[in-house]
């Protein structure tokens, strides 16, 4: 064991914590600035089964420069640094001690060129990647972001607005002997014009990135290496209507490009959309809508790119595009209670077949007081026939929602449920169910509360494909003087592989690569303790284990987390009296290397400090 002190950095946090706080501080006559922050010092260890042992008495802080020059509308800027801190969670000492910081600067806000400049980077940081609706797992790495944009927006001429974006990661997961790394960049411009009521708009958009995401699901040694781009252009145009309505019309152009490990998919979408609608009463609103892309396949990959992923759908033919007109009436029958009507024809190729649909549908809406509490309730009814099957169905569905207080008691519940609810291929229909529920009640100084809350999706017509999810959670307190917290969680269903981990599938399964879904399944639960026994003490811990299952290309994996921590802190006027232990354990059944542990403590000392 190995015991090293920072002489200096003792030194230096003993001296700042004796000193009293500097007032505030002008600088010249142009320039005003404020600093204030955190300094601090202590005795910090950490072990873990794949290293030796380290100590140190080291110091720590965050800090804050702002201010600006002439005036806050011409210059004004702020600058967080921060050194030992935990980014994660700042009141608790994590395992993981980052540094970095982040600045921003407004330029000209005041004026007719408005423009701003931000900028962060972070050093050891704690990061997570995971699985949908449990417990991600633990990543360590570096990051960096940088952004610059500005406008033009001066009075009776066309606005302008740019603004460019880069940034990038890189880390390592820990449990295993894998890296990841990732980095991105975008450019955006927007314009925007008002002439004899016409509203005019245009805008352009370019962006990429590169990823090497690690092999956690399939047991390889070498990350899998991931190129996107994009870009695209558009136009839109709005104009009022007599009768109290409005008109608009918009075209999008885009491209997009992405290659993984050697596969690549690219190709492009047109999209034109138009509305008009008219309000003859105050109880009357009619609409018609239609939309055309010339790429029905490019609409559905480009939703995955969107989402995240970076599994490459099936072909669904070159030739593909769709066409949707629906025309819709809503009158108000009473207070609180809504209807509205519609019908909708859509045609599309796709498959190397052309699929035609007609359907009608109409919809309640309500709302009212009701048994002392607030009521919201919708249901609507669709029929839909196929004309080139011949094939009918009938769609439904329905929310509620209900608040309603008893004395003491605070009582919410929610329910939605949809059968056979169209999606963006005619062919194919969804259903889902999804409830939720929460109750609270005091009795003098003691509160308790609950709530419970899920879902299930899925294709009606393909077996296999639901995504469910539950979650519950209590908790029970007494004063200040106690709190005691517990959740649960459980999920599973099917998703693609993004660099943030899994995601879920943002698209219908049969028009996925063969073999590019993954099933995941997990559960999480956790506990947490909090008290304030005196005035300005804190006592908290906590303590969270999650475990998962995926299969993916016949290849099954498991991984598990497991974390606690604990923390008392003590407050003197501004000095702050730190103490606190955490435990992080986690690992994967495919890595080559077994479960990692690593603990760490802390004891120190930090103050406050406006310096100026």
């Amino acid at each position: 064991m190995g015991v090293r002190i920072e002489w200096a950095s003792l030194l230096a946090g003993v001296l700042l914590l004796a000193l009293p706080a500097a007032g505030q501080v002008e600088v010249g006559k142009n320039l005003s600035m404020d600093l204030n922050g955190t300094l601090g010092t202590g005795y910090s260890g950490d072990y873990g089964n794949d290293f030796g042992s380290s100590h140190s008495i080291s110091g720590s802080g965050t800090g804050t420069l702002s201010g600006s020059y002439y005036n806050p509308n011409f210059l004004s800027f702020a600058v967080s640094p921060y050194y030992g801190q935990s980014r994660a969670n700042s009141n608790y000492q994590s395992v993981f001690d980052s540094s970095g910081v982040t600045a921003s600067t407004s330029i000209f806000s005041g004026s007719h060129f408005p423009g701003s400049i931000n900028f962060a980077k972070a050093y050891n940081s704690e990061g997570t990647s995971g699985i949908p609706g449990v417990s991600d797992y633990t990543t360590r790495g570096n990051s960096d972001t940088f952004g610059i944009s500005w406008s033009e927006n001066l009075p009776d001429e066309p606005s302008l607005s740019a603004s460019f974006q880069r940034g990038g990661d890189s880390y390592s997961v820990f449990g295993t002997d894998q890296n990841g790394n990732s980095t991105f960049n975008s450019l955006t411009l927007h314009s925007g014009y008002l002439i004899h009521q016409f509203g005019l708009g245009a805008f352009y958009q370019r962006g990429g990135s590169t990823s090497l995401i690690p092999e956690l699901l399939e047991g390889g040694e070498t990350p899998e290496k991931v190129n996107s781009s994009n870009s695209g252009y558009g136009f839109n145009v709005t104009h009022p209507l007599p009768v109290r309505g409005g008109f608009s019309a918009s075209f999008t152009h885009s491209d997009f490009d992405t290659n993984v490990e050697g596969s690549n998919i690219n190709g492009s979408v047109d999209l034109i959309t138009t509305n008009a609608g008219i309000q003859p009463t105050d109880k009357l609103h009619l609409a018609i809508g239609a939309n055309y892309s010339d790429s029905l396949s490019g609409q559905i990959e480009e939703q995955i790119i969107q989402a995240g992923g970076i599994t490459p759908q099936a072909n669904l033919n070159e030739g593909s595009h769709s066409l949707d007109v629906i025309a819709s009436a809503g009158y108000a029958l009473a207070k609180g209670l809504q209807t509205e009507v519609d019908a909708e024809r859509r045609e599309q190729r796709y498959l190397g077949e052309t699929f035609t649909s007609n359907a009608y549908g109409g919809s309640l809406f309500y709302t009212r007081g009701l048994l002392g509490g607030n009521l919201n309730a919708s249901a609507s009814v669709r029929d839909t026939s196929l004309a080139n099957s011949g094939q009918n169905s009938v769609g439904f569905s329905g929310n509620v929602n209900f608040t309603r207080r008893i004395d003491d008691w605070v009582m919410t519940g929610a329910f939605g449920y949809s059968q056979d609810v169209e999606t963006l291929l005619i062919n194919y229909t969804s259903s889902f169910y999804n409830y939720s529920g929460n109750i609270r009640r005091r009795w003098g100084q003691f509160t308790w509360s609950a709530g419970a809350g899920g879902g299930r999706t899925g294709l009606t017509v393909v077996g296999g494909t639901q995504n469910t999810n539950s979650s519950y959670t209590t908790s029970i307190g007494y004063s200040r003087f106690i709190t005691l917290s517990g959740n649960y969680a459980k999920s599973s269903g099917n998703g693609i592989e993004s660099p943030n981990g899994i995601i879920q599938n943002p698209v219908l399964v049969p028009v996925l690569t063969p073999g590019s879904a993954i099933l995941f399944s997990g559960d999480t639960y956790s506990v947490g303790f909090g008290s304030n026994p005196a005035k300005k003490l804190t006592i908290g811990a906590s303590y969270a284990r999650a475990n998962n299952n995926n299969l993916f290309n016949s290849v099954r994996s498991t991984s598990s987390t497991m974390e606690y921590t604990t923390l008392l802190q003590y407050q003197v006027r501004k000095l702050y009296l730190t103490g606190g232990y955490t435990r992080l354990q986690q690992g994967f059944s495919l890595s080559n290397t077994g479960p990692a542990v690593i603990s760490s403590f802390y004891v120190g000392l930090s103050r406050w400090f406006n310096f100026f």
